[in-house]
């Protein structure tokens, strides 16, 4: 694993301790070895970046993945997708809080096509979508949320994004019919375009990704209201996420998943739902939820007034219209297609 990885890894690592200096004490050489362990910094990268980029990474870092074969590419295919899935999230809802507070107004022909590559997901559509909401924050002269993000905003990184990767069946598996040499060859070039991403976007570590759980009000007599937010940290090497408890004068969104500058600034944060959600908080309190999985989940694609959602830990089909909130994250889709797009949606 280690030796398969390791350029990507001491790659991404070096340019994560320049956003965490604190990362810095895992670059110690090992005496026996007289080397850095890989090891180390690479469980350092699953646990630092938020969990659907992670999750992914930890696969892809697996003792099984160490072999130039189909399942390495498969993973490395997977891997890319995420993160520009997740990337592509981030900016949507940062470009629909945006026009939706009148700090941009974009050109509107090109967010015609934005509903229609939006409403069903491909890894050609992330592109697509990095690249046009990029140059529609490009262009304003706001601050955005991430400001490292204007520093990846221009065409050597929209460039990168555009390859070519084989269509999924049914399932979801990526259809190879490839060479062993191809296979190979692919894995290599499919590795470096994974580093470069990393590296671009490094800066994610600096912020969290979080789940309110709850919000309790408690308030004292003649003193001012006190929120106490229950909330589960979404970056770690396992789904056993680290959960605390915080207490502030104001308050967040709540059963919802957020992205932070930090977590003692509850409301400066960019609310990610409904195109990410957290099932686990669920109660299963009906017969209709007995099947409903617990996981985090993103969003696919949008048809006949429903929303599809793909989990980062279960694998299989899942139908969530069950959730106790489900009609609310269909309206707050239709909201967001509509406030960018200027269109309703049905």
């Amino acid at each position: 694993m280690a030796q398969i990885n390791e350029t990507l890894i001491r790659e991404v690592f070096d340019e994560m301790v320049k956003y965490k200096p604190s990362l810095a004490k895992y670059l110690v050489i090992d005496e026996e070895e007289d080397a850095i362990d890989i090891r180390i910094l690479a469980d350092q990268i699953i646990k630092n970046f938020p969990w659907p980029i992670g999750v992914e990474l930890r696969r892809l870092f697996s003792g099984s993945m160490r072999s130039l074969e189909r399942g390495r590419l498969d993973q490395l295919f997977k891997t890319i997708e995420r993160t520009m899935q997740f990337l592509a999230f981030i900016m949507v809802i940062e470009l629909y809080e945006k026009i939706r507070d009148e700090k941009i107004s974009p050109n509107l022909a090109d967010l015609k096509q934005f509903k229609q590559r939006f409403l069903i997901l491909s890894l050609g559509n992330y592109a697509w979508t990095i690249r046009l909401v990029g140059k529609a924050l490009e262009n304003n002269n706001n601050e955005t949320f991430m400001h490292e993000m204007k520093g990846i905003l221009n065409n050597k990184f929209y460039n990168a994004l555009d390859f070519w990767v084989p269509e999924r069946n049914e399932i979801g598996h990526y259809q190879i019919n490839l060479a062993k040499e191809d296979v190979e060859k692919r894995c290599v070039e499919y590795l470096e375009r994974l580093s470069f991403i990393l590296k671009s976007i490094s800066f994610l570590i600096k912020y969290k990704l979080v789940t309110i759980r709850e919000i309790k009000v408690r308030k004292l007599k003649r003193k001012d209201p006190l929120f106490d937010h229950w909330i589960d940290i979404l970056n770690s090497s396992d789904s056993d996420f680290r959960s605390q408890e915080e207490t502030f004068n104001t308050f967040s969104d709540s059963n919802a998943i957020l992205l932070m500058k930090s977590i003692k600034q509850p409301k400066d944060f960019l609310n990610l739902s409904p195109l990410i959600i957290d099932t686990r908080p669920e109660i299963i309190d009906s017969k209709d939820k007995f099947n409903l999985k617990k996981d985090i989940f993103m969003y696919t694609k949008y048809r006949e007034n429903k929303i599809f959602y793909l989990g980062t830990e279960v694998t299989e089909k899942c139908d969530l219209s069950s959730l106790s909130n489900y009609s609310n994250l269909v309206e707050e889709f239709k909201e967001l297609i509509e406030i960018i797009t200027t269109e309703p949606i049905t």
